[in-house]
């Protein structure tokens, strides 16, 4: 079995516990009370956001501890993705990648609502359970949470995870191609309805080739952060 082989598999399956632990978290609804409970009691929150806290956390540690797995499986030290030389070509790949997935979501959602034009984006896509509970979290750090899953999805797949295919001999462009296929599929499957599936599929599909072209630009992961964590803070800074 090939090194980018075995690394595909352990990437899939990182991806894939990461995935059914936090789904888990909240679909089983005694599981999602007793995590509530546990966490107001023990950090003095409130009932009514405790548990996007602890998902936030969850959802963040998981894809970080997947980074160390995929860098010894790869061959590679995990410090090595934020690695960058601090000057113009950094700030620009960093400018180029915002205003790349910015106005690449703009121009579809301008075609959706003009083919559309009664279809309520922002309601829609409100009522995706991450979303929700984005709301439920005051004002002044709701903004974080969305913008830190955002930065750790970055480090595992447009860093860890196409590093690691790269590094074990994979072609670039059939790892970006993985890399994004994961990725889609990732934020497809926390979404309930077509329209949410196909904002996400869309939005992701930007993200992560840009997010890819900025990481190859540079060999640094940080430039696709900001972008990213831009864009999700941007896109889940209202409130219903």
């Amino acid at each position: 079995m090939s090194k980018s082989l075995v690394v595909l598999l352990v990437g899939v399956l990182c991806l894939a516990i990461w995935l059914f632990l936090y789904m888990l978290s909240y679909s089983n609804m005694y599981i999602k009370n007793k995590l509530t409970l546990l966490m107001s009691s023990a950090f003095g929150l409130p009932v009514s956001y405790a548990y996007s806290i602890f998902a936030t956390i969850i959802y963040c540690l998981l894809p970080l501890i997947s980074c160390f797995i995929l860098g010894k499986t790869a061959g590679f030290h995990f410090l090595q993705l934020f690695s960058f030389s601090y000057g113009g070509m950094l700030l620009l790949v960093i400018m180029m990648a915002v205003i790349g997935v910015m106005s690449v979501m703009a121009v579809f959602l301008m075609v959706i609502l003009t083919i559309k034009p009664k279809m309520n984006i922002q309601e829609e896509m409100s009522k995706i359970k991450w979303i929700e509970g984005i709301f439920m979290v005051p004002a002044k750090v709701a903004w974080l949470l969305p913008m830190c899953s955002a930065c750790f999805e970055e480090v595992f797949f447009r860093g860890a995870f196409l590093k690691g295919l790269m590094v074990s001999g994979m072609n670039t462009l059939a790892a970006v191609g993985i890399v994004t296929a994961a990725f889609v599929i990732n934020q497809c499957i926390l979404a309930d309805t077509k329209v949410q599936k196909l904002i996400l599929g869309i939005s992701s599909f930007a993200i992560s080739a840009i997010g890819s072209i900025a990481f190859l630009a540079c060999g640094s992961i940080i430039p696709s952060m900001i972008m990213h964590a831009s864009f999700a803070g941007f896109y889940t800074s209202g409130k219903k």
